[in-house]
């Protein structure tokens, strides 16, 4: 794929997450995806990894139902020079299953073979998930804290 085609193609799929198309959202993903999150508190380890798309699937729904909506905005992306990988700055404008905004800046790599992503690395700002679902995620505080 050329450059503009995978900005294209990865504005797409940004698109999906929003909607929640979990078909078409499966239909750009290389079977063997893995997305993760390297956030940790010592930043060695990898964080959260889902492989696969029994597992990716998974992770979409259990995010899924933490929330009302969702939106990417002020979306910057950039195609590397090798045509493999797109790297997208944005703004999440979420709104919680509950009903309370949900603001994060996020950083995507996503890797392309083939027309498909092979892996998603998503960077975000682990205080304000653990603030915004503490119930789900407050447990990271105790790794935090070590």
């Amino acid at each position: 794929m050329s450059a503009a085609e995978l900005v294209s193609q990865t504005n797409r799929f940004l698109d999906l997450l929003e909607t929640g198309d979990q078909a078409a959202i499966a239909a750009m993903l290389d079977d063997q995806i893995v997305w993760s999150t390297p956030m940790s508190a010592d930043g060695a380890a990898d964080g959260d990894t889902a492989r696969g798309l029994q597992a990716f699937g998974a992770r979409v729904g259990a995010i899924a139902s933490l929330m009302q909506s969702a939106s990417f905005t002020d979306r910057r992306i950039t195609a590397s020079a090798d045509e493999d990988t797109t790297f997208v700055q944005a703004r999440g404008a979420f709104v919680t299953a509950d009903g309370r905004p949900y603001r994060n800046v996020y950083v995507f790599r996503f890797d392309w073979r083939d027309g498909k992503i092979v892996t998603w690395e998503e960077y975000a700002n682990p205080i304000t998930i653990i603030r915004t679902f503490p119930d789900v995620y407050g447990h990271l505080i105790d790794d935090l804290l070590r």
